[in-house]
């Protein structure tokens, strides 16, 4: 939950009924979106080797030593978060700013002043940490996904050994990413970018940040509906199940001749 037009987000889950800072809910949840970045990037480097076998070339190399990069960052924002959690100062920051924010604001709700309330603290150097590491991630990121993708493409151009389906196949799955992360970045990057924004500026209606939040908690589910929308053998997979599942049973019916041995057995189907 956030209460614009404040820097506030508070947790409401059952975290947070555990008894877990808002605080530390949240860098979990940067670091969770980290991972999600590192297993996308994964996908588009696998299929970067798949296709591109040969790296002779130094450019060919680029994606390799980027996620190494993306990597090495998420690791350290692992640490920054350890650090946040046990450095006291962090949280001396944090209630300092939320009496300032009260101090201007006496008619805000007593709830914001809650353990569990999370607060943009500008002098914080865990929340500058973090949020400079995820503009770095975010373009290290967009370097690699586009540099595969480019690389792939030359490739699949200049290739005279493979086939036409060959060609096809790789295109079709190169394609698939593109739309799966397509939903993945419009989904957490709007998000980022409008909470930005708000730094700088101001959003009163609350009613558009709580989309904002919907797009992040809903972005994994999405882009695997493109993944079975534009993949083929995923797609046909699924529907194969899917009539597996609404297929209606058959029971057999068996006719007694006169004598009463059965003497006809035929299937019919059950409605």
């Amino acid at each position: 939950m956030i209460h614009l037009p404040y820097e506030v987000y508070k947790t409401t889950g059952w975290l947070a009924e555990l008894g877990v800072s808002g605080m530390a809910q949240f860098m979990a949840l940067g670091q969770c979106i980290n991972v999600i970045g590192i297993s996308i990037l994964e996908m588009f480097y696998h299929r970067f080797q798949a296709v591109v076998i040969f790296r002779s070339k130094a450019y060919l190399t680029l994606p390799y030593y980027v996620l190494n990069i993306f990597r090495f960052l998420t690791f350290i924002h692992l640490l920054v978060f350890i650090w946040g959690r046990f450095d006291s100062r962090v949280l001396m920051l944090q209630e300092k700013t939320k009496q300032e924010l009260f101090r201007k604001n006496p008619g805000l709700p007593s709830e914001l002043g809650c353990f569990t309330v999370f607060i943009a603290v500008m002098e914080d150097a865990v929340f500058i940490t973090t949020v400079s590491a995820w503009g770095v991630l975010v373009v290290l990121g967009l370097i690699v996904i586009i540099g595969s993708v480019a690389f792939i493409m030359q490739v699949l151009k200049k290739a005279n050994t493979l086939s036409v389906q060959t060609k096809k196949m790789q295109r079709m799955l190169v394609f698939s990413l593109i739309a799966q992360v397509s939903i993945h970045g419009f989904m957490i990057a709007l998000p980022i970018s409008v909470q930005i924004y708000e730094w700088i500026f101001i959003i009163y209606d609350n009613n558009f940040g709580t989309l904002m939040l919907f797009f992040v908690a809903y972005h994994g589910f999405f882009s695997t509906c493109a993944m079975i929308v534009f993949t083929t053998q995923i797609r046909r997979k699924y529907l194969e199940f899917s009539r597996l599942f609404c297929r209606k049973d058959a029971a057999p019916i068996v006719l007694n001749n006169q004598v009463g041995a059965s003497s006809t057995n035929f299937e019919s189907a059950i409605t």
